[in-house]
Order: C-alpha cells, then structure tokens, then sequence
C-alpha cells in the first residue's frame, strides 16, 4: 500500500507539480520555503480532509485562482478539489458526499513540528489530536463524537436561559450526553492503552527515556450520574458544562516526571516521534494495513546517535516521506535506498 504518485494544481505556491515514487523512502531535500511541507501536508489532507497547518482551507489555494487540486494514486485514485465555498472529495473520479465515508481511506501518520503543542499545547490541542486518530480508527467514534458536540451545544444553549435545575429539556440532554460518554470514555481509554503498550517497545527500540500517556477525566465513569448531578448548580450558575469529554486531557510522562516540565527539546521531539510511530502500530493492528509515514523535518535538535536509532526503524516501515535541509543529517545506509527529489525556490 504505496503512494505512487502526487499531483497538485494551484496548492499553496506549486501552479503545478507532479511527483512519482519508486522507492519506499522518499527524501525531499531542499532550503526551508521550498514546498516540501506542502507535499506532505497535500498527502495529509487526503487522508484526513484537514490540514495540519491551518484551519482556513480557501487559504491553500493559490492566489488568484479559483479552485486547488490534489491527486494521490496507489491502487485507487483519491482527490480533492479545493473552493472558496468548500471542498469536493472523490475516489476514482466517483464524488463522495460524506467527509466521513472518505477519511482514513489512505491510513497515514504525520510528525511534523507543530505536534510539540501535544507537549507545549491547551488540552483542547491534545483532545483535537485524540478525537481526530480515534475518528479514522472507528467510524463509531466519529459518528458518537458528532453527536456528542451536537448535544454539547443544545445543553450549553439551554443552560443560558432562565431555567431551574429541575427543567426537563436539560434533564433530557444531560441523560444524551451521558448515553454517548458511555460510548465514548471506554474508546479513549482503550486507545491510551494501547499506545502505552506500543510506546514501551518504540522506546526500546529507539534506546530512548519511558514514555507514557495518563489519562484525565473531568467525571467519575462508574458513577456518572451523579458526577453530572454534582456538577448541576455549577452548570447553571456558569450557564457551561463544567464536566464531560470536552473537559478531558492526557498527561505525557517521561520516566515518571512531567514531560511539559521537564524535557529539553530534543526530548519533546523525540516524545512526539515515539508517541506517532506508537499510533502507527495501533492503525497497523486494528485496520491490517501499514500506514504511510511523513516526517516533517523530524531530525532537528536530535544527536547522531539517536537520528540512527530512528533510521534503523524506518528502514522496515512500508513507505515514508522525509523532508529535510541537509542531506548530511541522513545516515548514509538510508540515503543509499532511498529516492532524493530535490526541492528550489523559484
């Protein structure tokens, strides 16, 4: 399951660009500001419907022009045309109405530099990147999750009038908004579970410090009832939700201390880069597919030792896409079986 070829038209600063893969790894080398992010963040967007980088999708299209195109092809050929008004996503030329039926269709894990907000971040940044990997895992997640956020606002609007505690219609909504926590919570902690699992090998593999995630609830699952009936004169007195996934986070653990705290900044990228290639596995085991790694400028402010760690990991991986300035930062084993494509300004 390769990416075999990229086109873009009118992305970001590429008027026009194709690009063919021959090797599992594929290196794109060049000056900052030369659109090698663009490539990986085109690939991303297929798999996700979202960019990693910004929230306005109108801004990717080339100034102006009306529309943006990406083309990915491996066995299918996937696209997404981009409007001012929105986005049109089609496989094999056929349009797919729903975002849903189209994401996670070309499984990819992406390490980029703006992941460090996993670590530097709010908890709406960490809750953002779970529901996001949960939604391409489990369609049931995603549909759950939707509901969730719609019930959320309801209860919220509600909550803003001039009702009692015993109002029905709030009654009505906090008993939804549990239903979906009872879905929800036990999907999360399964998945933080998982990835602990896999973090343990990964950083073995990798001769690097234990890392762990800690999951933090705002509730007490076995008696949710009562959490949210505790939490009632709070909720109308704020006229918010003080409690429920939305309020939720994970701690990052390195040897048992607070990553936030105390890891130097080659360790926060060597967390990040563990904790992406840990969700790697996760997607491999639950959907029986690898997927494609991009790492997007992943060997800054890492020591030699450790970048060859990193190789000898990637060498076994089925495709992977490396942006990077230098050349000399690659070890010579790797750039010996990979494909360089060489990026300039202009």
């Amino acid at each position: 399951f390769m990416i075999r070829q990229i086109r873009l038209t009118h992305f970001r600063r590429f008027s026009s660009l194709t690009l063919t893969f021959s090797c599992p790894v594929v290196i794109l080398s060049g000056a900052n500001a030369t659109g090698k992010t663009t490539v990986l963040e085109a690939i991303y967007l297929i798999a996700t419907s979202k960019s990693h980088r910004t929230n306005d999708l109108s801004s990717l299209i080339e100034e102006n022009q009306p529309i943006a195109h990406i083309e990915i092809k491996n066995e299918a050929s996937y696209r997404i045309d981009l409007q001012k008004k929105g986005k049109i996503s089609s496989i094999n030329d056929q349009v797919i109405p729903k975002v849903s039926d189209f994401i996670g269709r070309l499984p990819v894990v992406l390490f980029s530099p703006e992941d460090l907000k996993l670590i530097e971040g709010m908890k709406s940044d960490r809750r953002r990147f779970m529901d996001l990997e949960l939604s391409l895992l489990d369609k049931k997640y995603l549909r759950s999750s939707m509901l969730y956020k719609k019930i959320l606002k309801e209860r919220n609007e509600r909550l803003k009038q001039d009702i009692s505690a015993n109002d029905p219609l709030l009654k009505v909504l906090t008993d939804q908004l549990i239903e979906q926590i009872r879905i929800l919570y036990p999907k999360r902690c399964e998945w933080i579970e998982e990835l602990n699992g896999y973090l343990k090998q990964i950083c073995q593999e990798l001769h690097c410090e234990e890392i762990k995630l800690v999951y933090q609830s705002s509730f007490d699952f076995k008696h949710l009832d009562q959490s949210f009936f505790e939490k009632l004169k709070s909720d109308l007195w704020l006229k918010n939700t003080g409690i429920g996934l939305h309020r939720d986070d994970f701690n990052i653990v390195l040897d048992e201390k607070d990553a936030f705290l105390f890891a130097s900044e080659g360790q926060k990228r060597t967390i990040v880069l563990c904790l992406k290639l840990a969700l790697k596995e996760v997607i491999e085991h639950r959907l029986n597919t690898k997927p494609i790694l991009l790492l997007d400028d992943v060997f800054a402010a890492l020591d030699q030792k450790r970048i060859q760690h990193i190789m000898n990991y990637m060498i076994h991986q089925n495709q992977t896409l490396i942006t990077t300035t230098s050349l000399f930062n690659i070890p010579d084993a790797l750039l010996k079986e990979a494909q360089i494509i060489r990026f300039e300004r202009g």
